[in-house]
Parts: C-alpha cells; sequence; structure tokens
C-alpha cells in the first residue's frame, strides 16, 4: 500500500492545494504507478470529526488527517491525533519542547517523527551529534519531496545507523509535479484508517519510496 505521509492543503497557511485536487491527480497517476492515498498534515491544524471516509466511499482514495507541529528544534509529523493528545497538547502552539515531545506524544497513543530533519530543523545535526538527547525518537522522515538529494541522504544515513523506521513523503503544497507525487511511503500492510496506520507504524514493515515522475499527466 502506497501512502503520502506529508501533504498540505489550504488549511496550511501556505498552501493552496485542495482534497479534491489531489484525488484528481491520483485517478491519473493510477494509469502509470500504484498509489493508495495520503495523510494531511497540515501546519498547526487539526479537525476533529473531519468526514475523510467520503473520500474512500467515491474515489477509492485513502484519505487520513494527521498534524505537523512545531517544536524548537524543528517539525514533527504527527500521526493518530485522540481525544488525550488533543487533552495535553495545544496543537496550534508554536516551539513546543522538540527533545521531549515525540515521547510524550507516543505515551498518548500517538507517533511522531521529525519532517525533514536536515532542512529548516535541527532534529538531524542534534541526533547526529548526540542521538540520546532527542527523547522517544524511533522514526523520522527519510525522504521528502522538498529536499536536496544530500538532506534526503543524510536522512537515511542517520536512519540506518540508529536502526530507525524511515517515512517518504511529498511535503505537497502545490498542484504541481515539483510538489506533489514525489515520495510516499509503501507499506506491507493493508491501512484503512488512524488506527491501522499507528499500528503498521509501530509494528509494520514499511519503506520510503521515489515515485516514478508524473510530468507528462496534465496538472
Amino acid at each position: 500500500m502506497i501512502l503520502d505521509m506529508h501533504v498540505h492543503t489550504a488549511a496550511s497557511d501556505d498552501s493552496t492545494a485542495t482534497i479534491e485536487g489531489y484525488i484528481e491527480l491520483i485517478l491519473a497517476y493510477r494509469q502509470i504507478h500504484p498509489f493508495d492515498g495520503f495523510v494531511l498534515t497540515e501546519h498547526r491544524a487539526y479537525t476533529p470529526g473531519l468526514n475523510l471516509q467520503r473520500y474512500w466511499d467515491e474515489y477509492g482514495v485513502l484519505v487520513l488527517q494527521g498534524i505537523e507541529m512545531d517544536t524548537n528544534l524543528g517539525h514533527l509529523l504527527v500521526y493518530g491525533i485522540n481525544e488525550r493528545v488533543l487533552e495535553h497538547f495545544d496543537l496550534t502552539r508554536r516551539m513546543h519542547d522538540g527533545r521531549r515531545i515525540i515521547a510524550e506524544l507516543t505515551r498518548l497513543g500517538a507517533i511522531a517523527a521529525p519532517s525533514h530533519p536536515f532542512r529548516e530543523s535541527v532534529f538531524g545535526s542534534i541526533m547526529e551529534r548526540n542521538f540520546t538527547e532527542v527523547a522517544g525518537v524511533h522514526i523520522i522522515e527519510g525522504y521528502n519531496g522538498q529536499n536536496s538529494h544530500k538532506q534526503n541522504e543524510r536522512a537515511v544515513a542517520l536512519a540506518s545507523q540508529h536502526a530507525l523506521r524511515s517515512l517518504g513523503g511529498s511535503d505537497a503544497h502545490y498542484l504541481n509535479p515539483k510538489w506533489f507525487l514525489t515520495s510516499a511511503t509503501e507499506f506491507d500492510d493493508t491501512i484503512t484508517s488512524s488506527e491501522e496506520l499507528v499500528e503498521a507504524l509501530h509494528y509494520g514493515t514499511y519503506r520510503p519510496v521515489v515515485l516514478p515522475a508524473s510530468d507528462a499527466m496534465s496538472y
């Protein structure tokens, strides 16, 4: 199963994309390569009760919701937001404590992974210097579609060095081939819900992938 784990829409303040726009591109892209869905990871924005099941029912595209949180070390991709997380954290806040929050989110039943740890982030360099300085890290974003090749290489090397699991995502903000359908995560498990996604991230087998170019498609 192939999911883009890092996607933004106009609900983020720096994006103009829409869920429907992504779905239209996915349906066209399936003519050249398998692709199952994506996770919304808006900047500091999460909408409890958002009806995303309708996209599966109508289009056969899985759409789930996470968030991209701000910390003093950089951004975090967070999946499996639940009532305990919402009670303990103000998700709209900037500058959460990056050295502690990953372990705290895990304790509350969520999954957190530093996003683009070597771009606009110091998570990567801190973990290179002293891995134990950031508590609870088990997963990082290895492939980010907006990273340079070198930035992704450093993330993959860090994951390998510390036996971390690794995600892939486009970090898409706009509906064009430089942004979407670039990187994703390939899961061996079938995922149909946020709960199953959390279980797969904890216990399943998955890997970041670079997707075949979609430049020939009409955007």
